[in-house]
């Protein structure tokens, strides 16, 4: 990131920055956005259960997304749903309503590669872990135990369809970040997470 930062800070000699300040800044920042482990990192869009679903959809619309259905049709059916899609990133997002506030949010990310889902999927298990502790559940580390009794029923194979990790938070239902398998625009590799209260 060093050789980064001199690009748009220049060299301690040099006065690049101190000539235009707001637009190396501006450059600074969108780099750090796209380019670093933190773009697309706001865990669920920033939405949690009891956000407001009215917000909610308004943030959505900001952003860019394209609503399934008028928002009266999706509020009288409880449920918002948003796509949005670029070349290189579709994303499918739910919210189900109760009392015009969020009980449950889906998130969904679709890549073009299993290097970009395989990041994605990493960078927020790591806030996830920092936000709730060690997961309630982890297929990607059963434990000898665990998959003794998995061999013994039979389902020694479930790590590989059930690609998932859940915590359970005191007093904060339930989170999934998982896998997942659907073709969504085109793209193979995605990432799935839910929050339910």
């Amino acid at each position: 990131m060093r050789d980064w930062m001199l690009l748009f800070w220049g060299a301690p000699n040099q006065k690049t920055c101190r000539v235009i300040p707001q637009q190396c800044r501006t450059l600074f920042v969108l780099y750090a956005f796209l380019c670093s482990p933190l773009a697309h990192s706001a865990l669920l869009l920033g939405v949690s259960p009891g956000d407001s679903c009215l917000e909610t959809y308004q943030m959505e619309i900001a952003r860019g997304a394209e609503a399934d259905l008028p928002l009266e049709t999706m509020l009288e059916q409880e449920l918002l749903a948003f796509q949005h899609s670029t070349p290189d990133l579709s994303e499918i997002t739910w919210y189900q309503c109760d009392a015009d506030n969020v009980s449950m949010v889906y998130y969904g990310a679709w890549f073009n590669s299993g290097a970009e889902q395989k990041r994605f999927f990493e960078n927020h298990r790591a806030k996830l872990e920092r936000k709730f502790g060690q997961p309630s559940f982890d297929a990607f580390d059963l434990g000898w135990m665990a998959k003794l009794v998995l061999w013994l029923d039979g389902k020694e194979d479930i790590t590989e369809k059930l690609t998932l990790v859940q915590w359970q938070p005191e007093n904060s239902g339930m989170i999934m970040l998982g896998y997942s398998r659907l073709n969504v625009h085109g793209k193979a590799y995605g990432v799935t997470m839910s929050w339910e209260r």
